[in-house]
């Protein structure tokens, strides 16, 4: 199930921009909200802070060109970045080791880019671009993977320990 709304909001993100993005973003939400322990929704968030912050860099120094932008950059890409979040706190974390999943990052990132050039979300990458992604999903990608595997699994047991 996760899989298919990430994809759903892939395309619905990608194609239809930010204010669809936006109405698409609140049954997203409360889903993701609603069926989430605390420390999901806490991994949730600083992937997401940490996806987003990375894209908008990528697009200050010029390596990235988003076609829709707003005073904190594309919302269609914050949402994406909550769905793609989720997707990895409920499946991805279960790739193994982190070879794979430095080799998909780094294929997949700029393929995923591509897919929103064609689709006119984003200007095509410059090679200087697709270098930056290609390496910035073979850091991320298991980045994420080992942060998810090594989550604390109940926020009441951290803070007793502390």
């Amino acid at each position: 199930m996760h899989a298919v709304i990430y994809q759903t909001t892939w395309f619905i993100t990608v194609l239809a921009g930010n204010l669809w993005s936006l109405l698409w973003a609140l049954p997203l939400l409360s889903t993701i909200v609603w069926r989430q322990a605390p420390m999901a929704l806490a991994f949730i968030g600083l992937v997401t802070v940490l996806g987003y912050g990375a894209d908008l860099t990528l697009q200050a120094v010029g390596l990235v060109t988003f076609n829709e932008n707003s005073l904190l950059g594309p919302l269609w890409l914050l949402v994406l970045w909550v769905s793609f979040a989720n997707v990895i706190w409920h499946l991805l974390h279960k790739i193994p080791g982190l070879l794979l999943p430095a080799l998909l990052g780094a294929i997949s990132g700029p393929l995923s880019y591509y897919g929103g050039a064609v689709l006119g979300a984003a200007e095509p990458l410059s090679t200087a671009g697709i270098i930056a992604f290609s390496i910035w999903w073979a850091v991320a990608f298991p980045a994420f993977i080992t942060l998810r595997r090594h989550w604390p699994p109940n926020l009441r047991r951290q803070i007793k320990r502390i």
